[in-house]
């Protein structure tokens, strides 16, 4: 068979052949055909290393962005909202019309919405969403956000569509009651999650001021959706130097779920992006990185991440690992002070406890585990000997904010940890490892940082309650070990 296939012409030499023979063209002319296009191809490789990207795509409704790289990128933008202007933002996403009959048990989510509200303390999830997208709306800006069940959410703490009761008619707050350009629109959709992903991320391309969002029902429903984010989420800008501002919204956390529910794959998205190992001297190579992978701890952080979407001059697509424990944890509630302006996300926070000097431990961990262990630290009495510094933003890394957090330790000389609850062979260790080392080696330690969690496993969570409980409270003892 290798035989035969070897002795067979090429396609372009039977073609080529054919025209021949049917004197369409010359034996000369064909020459020349091929001699013209070899030299085409010559010409463009060696071009390669000056080519530089056209700006074909920044035009019409793309016009006023531009490349990441170039000088004037705006990559931290303030995404804080004057005070007033999120009150009203926040009242209008929960009034209820006149005469709308909302079902009984949606009574308590407004009561204890508008108090949160009316009182600037204790915003959960859902209402930093509402006004991340109520703010935006009235700056002119569209909101798209699609998936299973996105008007109620997932964890029914949504709420951003009602219906009636009665006549089952739909509202939806946000486009009722505040006067602004943008509109919120809610698609709930099929259990298609490569069709559903693919149609919002075409979305994203056609217009940078709509924040297009994909929500999984739960963090696992990406698998189906595997091969829009392989072949366009995470290369199109440099495949086809097309940008996108599509969000993704993943719930992940273990919680004693199956291993189905239990994990949005955070440590394969962290292996899709061309996030840099090496310590870069500027701020700015922030923004290089194909794709941002986030694990926010608080409703401000979510709120802010939202914002920035759309008030960059470029746009990145955006992986939130979304904490599913935490979207009613009166723990991990926001101050609408937070909301405000001259606010920004964080990529690190810092321990809020002021125990700099005292830490003999400083243990970076990222997502909801992080109350967990504030808890017990509260038990054990050990807040001046034990410091958490929380990796809010995964990818891309956040080498000098790290830094600066960590450099406030020095004086003591701490044990530095990393924990996390996922098994050792997933979540974000496998990524952070290496770079952590790096932040470490600039302040001028060995680099080494110790590892504490699970165990290497094939599945992402055991899927028996009282195995789950076993490992997690061994999990968050590691934390504590030999203090």
């Amino acid at each position: 068979m290798y035989e035969k296939i070897q002795a067979r012409k090429s396609v372009p030499q039977l073609y080529e052949q054919k025209l021949i023979t049917e004197e369409v063209l010359s034996k000369g002319e064909a020459s020349d055909v091929r001699t013209s296009y070899k030299a085409t191809l010559e010409k463009a490789l060696s071009a390669v290393p000056s080519y530089q990207p056209a700006t074909s795509m920044l035009q019409e409704q793309w016009s006023g962005m531009v490349w990441p790289g170039r000088n004037e990128v705006i990559w931290d933008p303030d995404t804080g909202v004057d005070k007033e202007a999120l009150v009203n933002v926040g009242k209008a996403s929960i009034t209820v019309p006149e005469g709308f009959e909302i079902h009984p048990k949606l009574q308590r989510h407004v009561k204890n919405r508008v108090q949160s509200i009316e009182s600037g303390k204790g915003l959960d999830w859902a209402t930093a969403e509402a006004m991340a997208f109520g703010t935006l709306l009235t700056e002119g800006c569209d909101v798209r956000i699609s998936g299973q069940d996105v008007g109620r959410g997932t964890f029914s703490q949504r709420h951003a569509m009602l219906v009636d009761q009665k006549t089952e008619s739909v509202n939806v707050p946000l486009n009722h009651q505040l006067d602004a350009q943008g509109k919120l629109e809610l698609a709930n959709s099929s259990l298609s999650e490569m069709a559903v992903l693919g149609f919002e991320y075409g979305a994203s391309w056609e217009r940078p001021n709509l924040l297009a969002i994909w929500e999984a029902q739960f963090g696992d429903f990406f698998n189906g959706a595997q091969i829009v984010i392989d072949t366009f989420v995470s290369s199109s800008e440099t495949k086809w130097l097309k940008q996108s501002g599509i969000v993704l919204l993943l719930p992940h956390g273990l919680d004693g779920a199956g291993p189905e529910h239990s994990s949005c794959r955070l440590e394969r998205m962290l292996q899709l992006t061309d996030d840099r190992f090496t310590y870069s001297p500027k701020d700015d190579a922030y923004f290089n990185v194909n794709m941002h992978v986030v694990f926010p701890t608080t409703p401000a952080q979510y709120f802010h991440l939202l914002r920035r979407q759309l008030k960059r001059n470029y746009r990145k697509p955006l992986i939130v690992a979304a904490p599913k424990g935490l979207l009613r944890l009166s723990a991990a509630a926001s101050s609408l002070s937070d909301l405000e302006s001259g606010i920004r996300f964080q990529p690190v926070l810092d321990d809020p406890i002021n125990n700099q000097s005292t830490a003999k431990r400083v243990v970076v961990v990222s997502g909801k585990i992080y109350y967990d262990l504030v808890k017990e630290r509260q038990t054990r009495n050990l807040d001046q000997e034990v410091a958490f510094v929380r990796l809010e933003e995964l990818a891309p890394f956040p080498f000098h904010a790290l830094e600066r957090v960590l450099d406030g330790y020095e004086s003591n000389d701490p044990e530095i940890v990393y924990l996390q609850e996922e098994p050792r062979n997933q979540g974000a260790w496998p990524h952070v490892q290496e770079r952590i080392g790096e932040v470490l080696k600039v302040l001028r330690r060995d680099g080494r940082v110790e590892y504490k969690g699970r165990k290497e496993s094939a599945l992402p969570a055991p899927g028996v309650g009282k195995v789950y409980k076993q490992q997690q409270e061994a999990v968050i003892k590691g934390a504590f070990e030999g203090m």
